[in-house]
């Protein structure tokens, strides 16, 4: 019996595929900005945001592991069909 291979990529229209490597996605597919308090998650590959968030802190900026958790979700949803309906690709 012979494993099936994890497909690289999460096809949601002719130009936009997003990694199914988290790591990838986190430092190329997806940005933080940050303006004031307000927090977005942003696509580098579609003029979309996922997610904002407000911040708690006076710095404004949300603390790293909250951030990545929040980019773990993201990434999730996208897989799972939430942000456009799409399919697995090599």
């Amino acid at each position: 019996m012979t494993a099936t291979a994890k497909k690289p990529w999460y096809r949601i229209s002719k130009d936009v595929e997003y990694s199914t490597d988290f790591k990838f996605f986190k430092e190329h597919q997806v940005m933080l900005y940050n303006h004031g308090t307000i927090n977005n998650f942003n696509s580098r590959l579609e003029t979309k945001c996922f997610r904002t968030v407000n911040s708690v802190f006076s710095s404004g900026q949300i603390p790293q592991p909250d951030a990545d958790l929040i980019l773990m979700q993201i990434h999730r949803e996208i897989l799972s069909g939430k942000h456009g309906a799409g399919e697995l690709v090599d």
